[in-house]
């Protein structure tokens, strides 16, 4: 698969997990008042402030306000992508938000800091409905999608590893709500509940992992590299990983390219199941094929 090809299908699986439209959900079943008075503290316009009202939005689907974003932090892509803003450009004005974005904030955000983050996102929001003629909603949706093209420019600019693995995760979520496994509006996180207490959590080593009562069911390794040269790395890599399993475990593994060497050592290790990146990312029957053979077959749960 070229590398263009791998970025349009990781911006297909993003948009087809419509994060941003689960962020909104969240911002709608805000029931606490969020009082934005005075406007100008938070940096919003009046002419942006006056257009809003005049269209009947409701202020928070345009305007962000710290205290949402310290309830619900994952709440800054919504608000970032309205003020059509990159995560590199918030870090570098503001501070990072891809903790926050990601759902791995592990301490609460503190009170002055949301409200830089939502100052500076309203001074670009409010630039924008005030030079843009007959601002509607709609048009501050697009900025959200164009958004999220820019962080996947700036993802893709990473390893090509990292972006397998995010394709991969991306679709496995995408394909658990639309079989109502977990339901369409679950926020991003790295952890899901599944039927028959089953639990998928998504770390580093092992990149995804299944459990039931604290006993790992089956985990999947993703070696997206495609660098014939470092192969035998990354198979190192995952090996440590697959040697840290209890007996019983079932193990996947999704590799980005496999050398001739690589399949010998590979057949030697009859605990793993592999998967070429290309097949399952490519082909819908192999990827419902792997989904099948993980939900179905290992850990049981459809």
């Amino acid at each position: 698969m070229s590398d263009n090809a791998l970025r349009s299908l990781l911006f297909a699986s993003i948009l087809q997990n419509r994060e941003d439209i689960v962020q909104r959900q969240i911002i709608a079943n805000f029931s606490e008042v969020l009082d934005y008075d005075p406007i100008s503290s938070l940096m919003i316009s009046s002419q942006a402030w006056e257009h809003v009202s005049s269209i009947k939005v409701e202020p928070k689907f345009v305007f962000s306000h710290p205290k949402l974003l310290t309830t619900h932090p994952t709440t800054s892509l919504y608000y970032r992508g309205m003020a059509f803003l990159s995560r590199k450009r918030v870090s570098q004005t503001v501070t990072s938000v891809v903790d926050w974005e990601d759902g791995k904030s592990n301490s609460p955000i503190p009170e002055d800091k949301a409200k830089r983050v939502a100052s500076f996102y309203n001074t670009m929001i409010s630039l924008i409905i005030d030079s843009t003629q007959n601002w509607s909603i709609e048009d501050g949706y697009r900025n959200i999608h164009a958004s999220i093209g820019i962080t996947l420019d700036s993802m893709f600019r990473n390893k090509i590893g990292d972006m397998a693995e995010s394709l991969i995760k991306y679709r496995m979520i995408a394909w658990l709500k639309a079989k109502r496994i977990i339901p369409i509006d679950k926020p991003k996180s790295r952890e899901y509940e599944l039927p028959n207490d089953m639990l998928i959590r998504y770390r580093s080593e092992p990149d995804i992992e299944f459990t039931r009562e604290g006993r790992r069911i089956a985990t999947i390794e993703i070696k997206g590299g495609r660098d014939p040269a470092g192969a035998l790395e990354r198979l190192g890599a995952m090996t440590k990983s697959f040697a840290e399993t209890s007996p019983g475990c079932v193990n996947f593994l999704i590799a980005g390219v496999i050398t001739p060497e690589m399949q010998k050592r590979l057949d030697t290790m009859g605990y793993i199941k592999v998967y070429q990146m290309d097949q399952i990312t490519q082909d819908k029957e192999c990827w419902d094929e792997f989904m099948n053979e993980i939900f179905h077959h290992t850990i049981r749960i459809i």
